[in-house]
C-alpha cells in the first residue's frame, strides 16, 4: 500500500541503518488484563483508559515492573505520574490537533464548516479531563472527521518537523509521551474510540505511521484493535526477517514498535491546576519552549490564549459558550443562534478588553495560565496583548491576507485600547459613533473616553485585516517614509479629529457589510469620491498616514482652492521647517572636541545670534500657544470661537502626545532586558 506522502530523495539521507529483529509476539489477553487491573488499583485510571494502555504496550510484564516505580515529571503547580514501556506503534495515535497546523487551521468564526475541503470540518477542539481523572476527553463529529483532522496534522507535521529519513533507518529511539485518550463521536452513533495518542512525539509517530504504509493514521490505530490483525502482521513481518527481509520490510520492523513514557496519573499542589489535561498540556508546552523545532510565536500564543480562556471557564469568569465563542470556535451561524454578536470586529473589541482589564480575577488567570506552559516570569501588557490578537486573528481566515502577517501587524494596533480599560458594548456602529462624537465635542483635546475607545478596538480590526493600514515601513514610492509610527498611533490620531472618528466607524460598517476595500470618508461622514469623481476612494496605509499625519508633520493639500487649504499648505511647511530646526540642534551638539565633549558646551555661540534667535523662536512659540488655543475651543461644541493672546494655558495645555509610545517602548526594552 502506498503511503500517504510522496517522498523525494535527499542528499543527506545517509543515516546507518539499525539491524533489525524478530518482533515479540502479541501478548495473551490475560496478561494485558492483569496489568491493566493492577493500573488501575495503583493510578485510579478508569477500566477503558487502563485497558487502552495495556493494549497499546508490547511486553505486559515491563509495563507491571514501571507500575511500581513510576516517574515523576514535575510542572508548575503539580506532577505527572508516567510509567516506561514498549509500545506497538500501530495502537498509538499521533495527535490530531497538532499545534504545528498553525494557520493552515481553518476556525468557523472565520470559514463556515463544510466551505471547501480545508475548512470541511470545525478544527477539533482542546482535550478535556474529568478534575484530575488521568485520562483525556476529546469530541469529534465522526469517523470522517477524525480521519480529516488526522490527514491536516500529518500533513503540517511532515512539513514543518519530518523525521522519517531517520526513522526509516534507526526507528524511534527517544520516549514519545502518550496518554489514554476517548474520542466521543457526536453526530454518528457509533461507540467511542480508545487510543494512545501523543502528548509529545506526533512527528515521530506520523512518521513511523507513515513508512509502516497503511494510510491515515486514524485507520492505522482502528485496524490494530484487532488481535487477529496484529499477530497476522508480526507473523508476516517475522517470516520476512528469518527469509531475508527486503528495505521496506526492514524499515516496518524498526518502526513497529517504539519507546514510550506513559502519563498515567497526576498530583496537583495547592493552586495548581486542577485538571489531568491543563497539567498535560502545561508540561507538552515546557517541553516545546526550548525544543530545537519550536513551534513558532503563533501557535505558542494560541496555546497560551487557549489556556487563558480554559482557566477562565474553570474560575467562572466566562461560561462555556462565551469561552467558545472568545475562542472562535464557533460559526457565525451558531453565534447568531445563541445570541452572539456575529461581526469579528465587536468579537476583536470583547477580547482586546479582557486580556487588558484591570481586573485582578482576569488577571490571576492569565498569569496562572502563562506560567503553566511557559518560562516567562512577568505577564505584561504587551504579553496580553499578543495573547488577545492571536484569538481575533481566527477570525482572518476569508480576509484575502496571510494570518500571520495580520497577526503580526495587530500586535502593535493598540495603544490607547491597550493603556486605557473600557467597557465594550454589542450596541450598533452608528451609536458608538454618535456618543463618540459626543465625547470629542465636549473635550477635542482630551483623552478618549469609553465611546472613542470602543470604537478604536472595533475599527483595529478591519483596518489590519484588510491590510489598509499596515505596520512595517519604507515601501518604494511611499511619501511617508519617515513615518515610523505603529498602527495603534495611527488609530490614536484618528481619535483626535472628527474626520478620524467618521473614518474608523465607516471602516467597522464596510468591513461588516463585506467589502474587501475600506471606503474614505469627507469630514461629515459621506463617502469621498477620488479626485476626477469617478468612484469611491479606497483606504490604504499611505492615504490613512497621509490623511492623519504623525503630530507635528501636517500633510500638503492636493489643492490651494480655499484659505483652509493654503493654510494647511503653510503649517506642513512650517513643520517641515521645524524638523530642519531639530536636524540643526542635532548637528550642532554632534560636533565634538578633541578630547570627545560637545564643542558647543565648551566655546557656546555668539550671544547676539543666540539673542536674535531666541526673539524669534519666543515669538513663535506664543503664538503657536495662541492657534492651539483657538483650534481646541474652536472645535469644542457649545465654547465661544474665541480667544485672548493674554489667556493662561499652563493648566489646560496637554502634556507631550509622545509619551505614551516612549512609555511603550521604554516597557518593551525592560521587558527584553529582564
Amino acid at each position: 500500500m502506498t503511503t500517504l506522502f510522496e517522498e523525494t530523495a535527499a542528499p543527506h539521507d545517509h543515516v546507518p541503518p539499525r539491524p533489525v529483529d524478530k518482533l515479540p509476539e502479541l501478548a495473551p489477553i490475560a496478561a494485558r488484563r492483569k496489568a491493566a487491573e493492577k493500573l488501575v488499583d495503583t493510578f485510579d485510571l478508569t477500566p477503558d483508559a487502563a485497558e487502552c494502555v495495556a493494549n497499546a504496550v508490547v511486553d505486559p510484564a515491563e509495563l507491571r515492573r514501571s507500575i511500581a516505580t513510576p516517574t515523576t515529571l514535575a510542572i508548575t503547580g503539580g506532577a505527572l505520574l508516567a510509567v516506561r514501556a514498549r509500545v506497538w506503534t500501530r495502537r498509538t495515535l499521533p495527535d490530531i490537533r497538532n499545534p504545528r497546523i498553525g494557520d493552515a487551521r481553518r476556525h468557523p468564526i472565520a470559514i463556515e464548516p463544510g466551505t471547501d475541503e480545508e475548512s470541511r470540518f470545525a478544527p477539533v477542539d482542546d482535550p478535556t479531563s474529568n478534575g484530575t481523572t488521568p485520562h483525556l476527553e476529546v469530541e469529534v463529529e465522526s469517523t470522517e472527521h477524525m480521519a480529516w483532522a488526522s490527514a491536516l496534522a500529518a500533513r503540517a507535521v511532515l512539513d514543518a518537523n519530518d523525521w522519517r529519513y531517520s526513522i526509516r533507518n534507526q526507528g524511534v529511539l527517544t520516549e514519545v509521551w502518550l496518554v489514554a485518550n476517548r474520542y466521543s463521536h457526536t453526530a454518528e452513533e457509533c461507540p467511542d474510540l480508545w487510543a494512545m495518542t501523543t502528548a509529545e512525539g506526533s512527528s515521530r509517530t506520523t512518521a513511523a505511521h507513515d513508512l509502516l504504509g497503511d494510510g491515515n493514521s486514524v485507520d492505522v490505530a482502528v485496524k490494530a484493535e484487532s488481535d487477529t490483525f496484529m499477530r497476522s502482521r508480526i507473523k508476516e513481518l517475522n517470516t520476512a526477517f528469518e527469509q531475508g527481509p527486503t528495505v521496506k520490510q526492514s524499515e516496518a520492523l524498526r518502526c513497529e514498535t517504539m519507546p514510550a513514557l506513559i502519563l498515567v496519573g497526576y498530583r496537583p499542589l495547592p493552586g495548581g491546576p486542577d485538571r489531568f489535561s491543563s497539567a498535560v498540556k502545561s508540561l507538552v508546552a515546557l517541553r516545546h519552549v526550548d525544543a530545537p523545532k519550536e513551534w513558532g510565536e503563533g501557535p505558542e500564543l494560541e496555546s497560551l490564549a487557549d489556556e487563558a480562556l480554559t482557566v477562565m471557564e474553570d474560575r467562572r469568569i466566562l461560561t462555556s459558550q462565551r469561552r467558545r465563542w472568545l475562542a472562535g470556535a464557533i460559526s457565525r451561524s451558531q453565534a447568531k443562534i445563541a445570541h452572539l454578536p456575529t461581526d469579528p470586529a465587536i468579537r476583536a473589541a470583547e477580547i482586546i478588553a479582557l486580556f487588558t482589564s484591570n481586573d485582578q480575577a482576569v488577571r490571576d488567570a492569565i498569569r496562572d495560565a502563562v506560567t503553566r506552559q511557559s518560562t516567562r516570569k512577568r505577564v505584561t501588557k504587551n504579553v496580553r496583548v499578543k495573547l488577545a490578537v492571536a484569538l481575533i486573528v481566527r477570525s482572518v481566515g476569508g480576509e484575502g491576507a496571510s494570518p500571520d502577517r495580520v497577526r503580526r501587524y495587530m500586535q502593535h494596533g493598540f495603544v490607547a485600547v491597550r493603556d486605557n480599560h473600557f467597557n465594550p458594548t454589542h450596541r450598533d456602529a452608528d451609536a458608538v459613533l454618535a456618543d463618540a462624537l459626543d465625547e470629542f465635542d465636549d473635550d477635542p483635546a482630551g483623552a478618549p473616553g469609553q465611546a472613542r475607545l470602543e470604537l478604536a478596538a472595533r475599527a483595529t480590526y478591519p483596518l489590519i485585516a484588510t491590510l489598509s493600514l499596515w505596520a512595517d515601513r519604507g515601501t518604494s514610492n511611499n511619501p511617508n517614509v519617515d513615518d515610523r509610527r505603529r498602527p495603534g498611533e495611527v488609530i490614536d490620531t484618528m481619535l483626535a479629529s472628527r474626520l478620524g472618528i467618521h473614518q474608523l466607524h465607516q471602516a467597522v460598517v464596510d468591513h461588516n457589510d463585506g467589502r474587501s476595500a475600506l471606503r474614505a470618508v469627507d469630514d461629515d461622514g459621506s463617502i469621498r469620491l477620488t479626485e476626477d469623481r469617478a468612484q469611491d476612494q479606497t483606504l490604504s496605509d499611505v492615504y490613512l498616514r497621509s490623511t492623519f499625519p504623525k503630530a507635528g508633520s501636517p500633510s500638503r493639500p492636493a489643492s490651494m482652492d480655499t484659505p483652509d487649504d493654503a493654510l494647511r499648505d503653510a503649517a506642513a511647511v512650517l513643520g517641515a521647517a521645524v524638523r530642519q530646526l531639530e536636524e540643526a540642534m542635532t548637528a550642532l551638539r554632534g560636533i565634538k572636541a578633541a578630547d570627545g565633549t560637545d564643542h558647543v558646551e565648551t566655546v557656546g555661540i555668539d550671544l547676539s545670534h543666540v539673542n536674535e534667535w531666541k526673539g524669534t523662536l519666543d515669538t513663535a512659540g506664543a503664538d503657536l500657544d495662541f492657534w492651539g488655543r483657538i483650534w481646541e475651543r474652536r472645535n469644542r461644541r457649545g465654547r465661544r470661537v474665541t480667544a485672548r493672546r493674554d489667556d493662561k494655558w499652563d493648566t489646560e495645555y496637554l502634556d507631550n502626545p509622545d509619551e505614551a509610545v516612549e512609555a511603550w517602548e521604554d516597557e518593551e526594552t525592560a521587558e527584553a532586558v529582564s
